[in-house]
């Protein structure tokens, strides 16, 4: 039904990422690098990806400052990244925090050339924006942190290449 009305459904992954071992005897697909690209091979379409959370999928991996790239390359040469949540992470696996875009382990002008040379052109999008300390208006300044942070990153990336 979707490849005949053209319309692309993406999946968001367990968020965060279950431990492969499981969760009081559930084992979660959706929560490893793995399990995921099981997901997008199940059925085979170009309608058929993910919501492309680069905080989440960070949070699977042992090594996010290193091995996030060529999830991102599986992922987008293989046309199933349909919108990304730009978010990163400072930690590994089962043991993370949240940070602002230039806080964290991850490399964002790195990951930016990588979406790049996939071919990817959608959004970047914060997602999970941590508060500033005594933010008077909630997340609303963490989110224009985020928002001018990214655009900048495009901007400069822009004339890098």
């Amino acid at each position: 039904m979707a490849a005949e009305y053209k319309v692309k459904l993406a999946l968001h992954p367990h968020d965060p990422g279950v431990p492969p071992s499981g969760y009081r005897c559930i084992r979660w697909v959706l929560g490893t690098v793995e399990g995921v690209k099981r997901f997008v091979a199940i059925h085979e379409n170009p309608y058929h990806g993910l919501n492309f959370c680069q905080g989440t999928m960070s949070e699977m991996l042992q090594e996010p400052a290193k091995e996030i790239f060529d999830v991102i390359r599986y992922f987008g040469s293989r046309g199933k990244i349909f919108n990304v949540y730009f978010r990163n992470i400072r930690g590994k696996r089962d043991n993370f925090v949240e940070t602002f875009p230039d806080e964290g382990d991850v490399d964002f002008v790195k990951t930016v050339k990588v979406y790049r040379e996939v071919g990817y052109d959608g959004l970047l999008m914060p997602d999970h924006a941590p508060r500033f300390k005594d933010s008077p208006n909630g997340p609303n300044e963490s989110y224009a942190f985020d928002f001018g942070y990214i655009r900048a990153l495009l901007q400069a990336e822009a004339h890098i290449i």
